[in-house]
């Protein structure tokens, strides 16, 4: 028996000529660090300060002049606390209060190493020294986080929340980013009724636009809603047309069969640059790739499922490196499964998985059904179980790579 997916394209060939025909948008502004979370930098940070910008101490305690003595008494004749330093010489016999963060100026105060409060002895006036101490215990180095002139963060970074203090800390008030992508989204066929309209008798509704939406701003896109397509060829040049000379990227779910209904693909024949239109994968076959006008065009599947599984895995690499993201993100945990199950050879399959737990190990356990129209697949799984072209035959106990929905989207 003849190999239905011999013609068909691979999924890792398929990806590769994807990332292969990017032409980055290299559009750019400049915006308030509070507005630049989740945002790609556009170019590379480099701090202005030393962090800290002076020796400082790390713990609450008392300052003085170290020597080799092990117990002694110091005179306390002032305190420094953050923000306001001490500032005059010390002699050997004397000491200070300091509080956690407070400056030492060493050029002008000669103190040199801190001791805690747990380990010395203190009446407010005299400090006892009870324990020997090596120069420099208890004191953040000038710099020690930081370096003036050093470069923080390269151009294609993604800013997190975590990263926001470290760009606090050096005083960045506003950085240049990369503008957001924009994708404008559509559904075709004239089965669909538009959320979250009544529908007729026979009319099903949009299961896929809102949820692409959402998924689409996830991952940091200026999204345009572009509404339903009716099976009409004209209507479909037209808008398509229309709307593509403001968008960077044109997604359509459904209409990209060869079947007569299907006009989106009539269209995609006839006016784009096509990349590919069949893959070797399950589910998801009917994705289409090309370029209309220059612009990016991507057909995925009307079946919500398909649709789904093939934006996490062939859309967002995509999507996030035409943004300007240089950092590898897709994040893989390699699990044994607790199923075993056929499948064909040459063609790549995804299923709807779960992490479960049995006797403190972790396994892989697929969804009741592996059927592309189960929709519950989707919001009663965690992620997604990659079953490689090469695999015939799963065995339990085999190790598969599993991508959890969330990690994929971060």
């Amino acid at each position: 028996m003849s190999n239905p997916h011999k013609n068909l394209l691979s999924f890792k060939s398929a990806k590769k000529a994807m990332l292969c025909s990017l032409n980055h948008i290299n559009k750019t502004e400049i915006k308030n660090l509070k507005d630049c979370e989740d945002r790609i930098l556009a170019k590379d940070i480099f701090s202005e300060i030393n962090v800290p910008e002076f020796d400082n101490s790390a713990v609450d305690g008392f300052g003085f002049i170290n020597s080799n003595e092990i117990e002694r008494e110091l005179e306390i004749i002032g305190e420094s606390k953050p923000g306001k330093p001490f500032l005059k010489k010390i002699k050997k016999n004397q000491a200070i209060k300091i509080y956690t963060g407070a400056y030492i100026l060493r050029d002008i105060t000669r103190i040199n190493t801190v001791c805690m409060e747990e380990d010395c002895y203190s009446d407010g006036k005299k400090v006892r020294i009870t324990k020997k101490f090596k120069t420099g215990n208890n004191i953040r180095i000038k710099g020690e986080d930081v370096k003036k002139k050093q470069r923080i963060f390269l151009s294609g970074r993604k800013i997190r929340s975590m990263d926001l203090a470290q760009l606090s800390s050096i005083g960045v008030k506003k950085i240049r980013i990369y503008k957001k992508i924009r994708v404008g989204i559509f559904s075709s066929g004239d089965e669909l009724c538009e959320f979250p309209k009544k529908k007729s008798k026979y009319e099903i509704y949009d299961a896929n636009k809102l949820v692409l939406v959402s998924l689409f701003k996830k991952i940091g896109c200026e999204v345009n809603d572009l509404g339903i397509i009716k099976d009409n060829y004209t209507e479909t040049k037209k808008l398509i047309l229309n709307k593509i000379k403001s968008l960077d990227v044109i997604i359509t779910s459904g209409g990209i069969s060869k079947s007569k209904t299907d006009k989106i693909g009539k269209f995609f024949e006839s006016n784009a640059q096509i990349k590919f239109w069949r893959l070797s994968i399950k589910p998801g076959r009917p994705f289409a790739f090309g370029k209309i006008k220059n612009t990016p065009f991507i057909g995925l599947p009307g079946n919500p499922v398909a649709a789904i599984i093939t934006f996490f895995m062939l859309v967002i690499d995509y999507i996030r490196v035409l943004s300007g993201l240089k950092e590898k993100q897709t994040i893989e945990r390699i699990l044994p499964c607790d199923f075993e199950m056929k499948k064909r050879k040459g063609r790549t399959e995804w299923l709807r998985g779960t992490i479960i737990k049995k006797k403190n190990l972790y396994f892989l356990t697929k969804f009741v059904s592996t059927g592309s129209g189960i929709i519950s697949s989707i919001s009663q799984s965690h992620g997604i179980i990659e079953l490689d072209e090469k695999r015939e035959y799963i065995k339990k106990g085999t190790l598969l790579k599993f991508y959890r929905y969330e990690d994929l989207l971060n």
